[in-house]
């Protein structure tokens, strides 16, 4: 009976210390975001720069933190550059064909 309950201990403290490290880490990436946004409106008070301009810095600044773990070159690194290739055209293309360097 001793032995159950100090292997159920264990295993209750094991699964909330987990729980606890990626509650941190979340927390971690949470405060960070918090700054970069206070540092942005800090500066953009700073220049005097418009709502509209403000509101787009700001959702530049939210798609970088929520891509920030998945890029292109994590993902396909790993394969041959002929699949690169054809993966980032299908990606961008559309886009880079727009620019005025491709017209």
């Amino acid at each position: 009976g001793s032995i159950f309950m100090l292997i159920n201990i264990v295993v209750a403290a094991w699964i909330i210390g987990s729980m606890t490290l990626l509650m941190l880490t979340g927390d971690n990436k949470t405060r960070e975001y918090r700054e970069s946004l206070e540092i942005l409106d800090q500066y953009g008070y700073m220049h005097k720069f418009d709502q509209i301009l403000m509101n787009k810095l700001k959702k530049q600044l939210k798609l970088e933190f929520h891509n920030r773990e998945v890029s292109d070159d994590m993902v396909l690194r790993y394969f041959p550059s002929a699949v690169r290739r054809k993966i980032l055209r299908q990606l961008y293309y559309e886009h880079l064909a727009k620019t005025d360097l491709m017209e």
